[in-house]
């Protein structure tokens, strides 16, 4: 853990080998939460300067990346005075229940995986991903619609 961010662990939570945290200069309360009965991968990655959020039953291949912040400002002038980038541009990221989130998948900043959802390995989350749906690819996309979970 590298930072100040709060974190709140669940209950039954698994840890398949190393998992970074890690939180910057923008807010003063940087919060990770991660619910019941989530499984995370070896070698996970979390940058948590706002909010990230994994609520229970979620599954986290080896290798993901998640990031609230792209941790560094937009504005050339701001990034080579090394300053943290505006409040602005952090936005929370919440994985929804019994989401399953593939192998070396990034999640990137201000997206919503909706519950169920499965998220293909290697892919690149920029937009919100509906509930019950499989997305892939860089950027990821929906390849798989469906509305209501299965048995």
């Amino acid at each position: 853990i590298t930072g100040h961010p709060k974190i709140f662990i669940g209950s039954h939570v698994n840890f398949y080998g190393f998992v970074g945290i890690t939180s910057g200069r923008t807010f003063d309360e940087p919060r990770l939460v991660i619910g019941d009965r989530v499984d995370l991968g070896h070698n996970v990655s979390i940058v948590v300067n706002k909010e990230i959020v994994i609520e229970e039953g979620v599954k986290i291949a080896s290798g993901c990346r998640f990031m609230d912040t792209d941790a560094h400002p937009r504005d050339t002038e701001t990034r080579v005075a090394n300053l943290p980038p505006p409040a602005d541009e952090v936005r929370a990221v919440r994985i929804c229940r019994n989401a399953w989130i593939g192998q070396n998948a990034f999640i990137l900043k201000g997206v919503t995986v909706g519950e169920g959802a499965i998220i293909g390995v290697n892919s690149v989350v920029v937009t919100d991903i509906p509930a019950y749906s499989v997305a892939m690819g860089n950027p990821a996309r929906v390849v798989v619609k469906n509305p209501a979970p299965v048995g």
